[in-house]
């Protein structure tokens, strides 16, 4: 039998840190493309909105000579408050006396593969639960809704950013229409322009037809395809078959946000390592939107 020495458990950790990295970066990862990914030293962050200025502002200097003052109306406050994940992976030390390493790294690796496995499940979740009561917003309702207030002192004043259009070159028209025509809280064009289609696998081929192909499929005189080249990703984790989002990606990227308070790791776990080793994986982090007016979901 092999000698093992009494301090094994901390010779292991340089290989288990480095097969846990093996495991998590095997999977694909998306949803970094889709949120800001941002850092922080606190237990929460929290985003206050504030309304637009009126473009007549800019007037008064004209017409009255006065450098007119702009005031914002204040907007919902969204609050990201970190959750803490945290799993223990024991190694008996006979794995270690019995040369069965393989056992060890399949074991540290399907672990760091769990641990990117539940982020890529929690970003989706926004999207699997968009219209979910349950998951308001800051404004206090869904993500996609049909009366999202346009302020908290103009709630009267609504809009809907959801249809019920199975995915298709007219429900794709009138889903761009409907973004183009978002207004902000003074009634003025908030500047939305969807350049992107997200889908689950099974409208894949339908998103792939629409976006990639010159001309209508269905035109018999070969007319142009006013939407080739929108760009269109597929996100294996979403879980609706007929769901489908058109998104402005800039506008995605300034109010879908994640926040790694801890980014993942695995340590050692303080515990006599006699017969056994005990590492600590864990990480910390929060998730969700500031507005809404980057998407429009569409559902058959």
């Amino acid at each position: 039998m092999p000698q093992i020495k009494q301090d094994w458990a901390e010779a292991l950790l340089l290989g288990i840190r480095e097969w846990f990295q093996v495991g998590y970066a095997k999977r694909p990862i998306m949803f970094p493309e889709l949120f800001s990914m941002q850092t922080s030293n606190s237990d929460s962050e929290f985003y206050h909105s504030f309304g637009a200025v009126s473009p007549d502002a800019w007037a008064d200097f004209k017409n009255t000579g006065r450098v007119a003052s702009v005031g914002f109306d204040k907007g919902y406050k969204t609050t990201f408050t970190h959750e803490e994940y945290v799993v223990e992976l024991p190694i008996r030390r006979t794995l270690i006396e019995d040369n069965k390493y393989p056992q060890i790294i399949d074991a540290t690796q399907q672990l760091g593969d769990s641990a990117a496995l539940k982020r890529e499940h929690d970003a989706a979740s926004v999207f699997n639960n968009c219209s979910a009561a349950a998951y308001a917003g800051g404004d206090g309702v869904p993500l996609t809704d049909a009366a999202h207030p346009a302020s908290p002192t103009k709630a009267a004043t609504t809009q809907a950013n959801e249809a019920t259009s199975a995915l298709s070159a007219t429900a794709l028209a009138a889903a761009r229409l409907a973004m183009m025509a978002f207004t902000d809280d003074v009634n003025e064009l908030a500047g939305v322009i969807p350049d992107l289609l997200l889908v689950g696998p099974s409208l894949e081929d339908s998103a792939k037809i629409l976006c990639q192909t010159p001309t209508k499929t269905s035109s018999a005189d070969a007319d142009i395809n006013p939407r080739y080249g929108l760009q269109y990703k597929v996100w294996p984790y979403l879980t609706s078959a007929s769901q489908w989002f058109l998104i402005d990606s800039i506008k995605m990227k300034q109010s879908l946000i994640w926040f790694d308070r801890s980014p993942v790791s695995i340590v050692p776990k303080v515990e006599d390592k006699t017969l056994w080793a005990t590492y600590i994986s864990e990480m910390r982090y929060s998730y969700g939107w500031r507005d809404w007016r980057w998407i429009y979901r569409g559902n058959a």
